[in-house]
């Protein structure tokens, strides 16, 4: 898919504000697991907005870069979920570039983020909990200060690196980490940044998952008692909770004494 957007005739430039139409309905399919449709739809974006950036100048010449960096990590996220990590690492490359050229210093913290999750895919544990724990403490927020969206990009961060310890299995990281971005979710209401959920439910499902995955069942399953907005989370987030708290009624079911008969 990557090297598809290449053979794509170029043609007119599209405005910046039909870009980020575009990429806004981009992410939309991509959150809810459509991932055919989005094989449809990517390369043409890609194209479009690589075609921007040759022919607009100025703020929108900038803009167009930040819209390309944010394709390619929808792209980088979309061929990693088809097993296919290298092709989702070149990417990210083509990402980091782009973002260097753009108007948005924020795009270099999501694709940290972003690389952490591929280096997790690609089954490089310490990598993907280096990276994004060293990035989340770059850009440590002040609670007194910090804009929301920087908060959540923090506990986005935050979530990476916790997942990375408890595959790791090292439990007190994971869950000091878990602490700390339920602290950012503390923000007030769940929201989208980057086409990526974070707040109080994204961390609650996060969480569920850790325990789940560090076999604690009372605890994934008190935690989720705590969630109450599952319908702000796309589809995919939704089904991952579901078979989590199943999992956790099994293990919980294992481990439990039972009365002789």
């Amino acid at each position: 898919m990557i090297e598809d957007e290449m053979e794509v005739a170029d043609g007119e430039s599209p405005s910046v504000l039909d870009l980020r139409a575009s990429l806004r309905s981009t992410e939309v399919i991509r959150r809810e697991g459509k991932l055919s449709e989005i094989a449809a739809v990517l390369p043409r974006l890609i194209s479009d907005a690589r075609s921007a950036t040759r022919e607009h100048s100025g703020a929108d010449r900038a803009a167009s870069f930040a819209i390309l960096a944010e394709a390619y990590q929808v792209a980088s996220t979309t061929v990693a979920a088809f097993g296919k990590e290298d092709a989702a690492y070149t990417a990210m490359e083509r990402a980091r570039i782009a973002a260097g050229h753009s108007d948005d210093p924020r795009l270099e913290v999501m694709g940290m983020s972003t690389l952490s999750w591929i280096f997790s895919k690609q089954g490089r544990i310490d990598d993907a909990q280096r990276v994004a724990q060293a990035t989340a403490e770059k850009i440590e927020p002040s609670w007194t200060k910090t804009p929301p969206i920087d908060v959540a990009l923090w506990g986005i961060l935050l979530l990476h690196a916790a997942s990375a310890a408890v595959r790791a299995e090292c439990k007190d990281t994971a869950a000091e980490l878990l602490c700390l971005a339920n602290a950012a979710a503390r923000i007030g209401t769940d929201r989208i940044d980057y086409a990526t959920p974070f707040g109080p439910t994204n961390a609650g499902v996060a969480t569920v998952n850790a325990y789940v995955e560090m076999h604690r069942p009372e605890q994934a399953l008190a935690e989720s008692r705590r969630i109450t907005a599952l319908g702000s989370l796309p589809p995919t987030w939704q089904a991952r909770y579901y078979v989590d708290r199943a999992l956790a009624h099994i293990d919980r079911c294992a481990t439990t004494p039972h009365p002789a008969e």
